[in-house]
């Protein structure tokens, strides 16, 4: 990367930090482009240099939310999903501890960012990352059990995906004051009830 690269890139930083600092006590519909200038201290041009509109931005501060969880996460003894076809279906279990923990210490060491994301989570959310999700993780898990058809596993999906959120939106709500194995165990017991002793 050479220096007018990464200069473009720590201005794009600078705008999401801004961004995120306005969403903490602002509604994303009421964040003005200006606003978001004034604060990452950039004129209106650079922004257009990076972004078409605040919803551009907000797209891109959320995926770099994602990015970081991926850097940031470590697993132990992980299993390789860079294929998930050629996993077998006891390898398909990703709502254990070891996955759950992980991410769960990842949030809580996030909590600001993640109530952010909890407060707006209907602004963040795009059919990019579903598509991505379905192709990607969800068809392949489906199909060893004999699931194929796309729409089914779509709304299938969206059921998984909104259950966890809604655990997770609720202990980021109250401070993440819940003990971290206590939210595995109900994301556990809601998603497998037969795995709870």
């Amino acid at each position: 990367m050479n220096r007018s690269e990464s200069k473009f890139n720590n201005t794009a930083k600078k705008m999401q930090g801004a961004l995120l600092a306005l969403l903490e006590n602002n509604e994303f519909t009421a964040i003005t482009i200006m606003d978001i200038c004034k604060a990452a201290g950039v004129n209106r041009s650079t922004f257009y240099a990076h972004y078409d509109n605040t919803y551009d931005l907000l797209k891109e501060t959320y995926q770099g939310m994602i990015g970081n969880f991926l850097t940031e996460c470590t697993f132990d003894d992980p299993v390789d999903i860079s294929d998930m076809r050629k996993l077998n279906k006891d390898d398909l279990n990703f709502i254990t501890p070891k996955y759950l923990l992980p991410y769960l210490k990842y949030i809580k060491a996030h909590k600001r960012l993640f109530k952010i994301y909890a407060k707006h989570a209907n602004s963040f959310e795009g059919n990019e990352m579903d598509n991505y999700m379905i192709e990607n993780f969800f068809v392949p898990i489906y199909s060893k059990y004999g699931i194929t058809d796309k729409k089914l596993i779509y709304y299938m999906q969206k059921y998984f995906l909104k259950g966890i959120d809604a655990i997770i939106s609720e202990w980021v709500r109250n401070d993440c004051e819940d003990d971290i194995l206590f939210i595995c165990e109900i994301i556990t017991f809601c998603v497998r009830p037969t795995a709870h002793n």
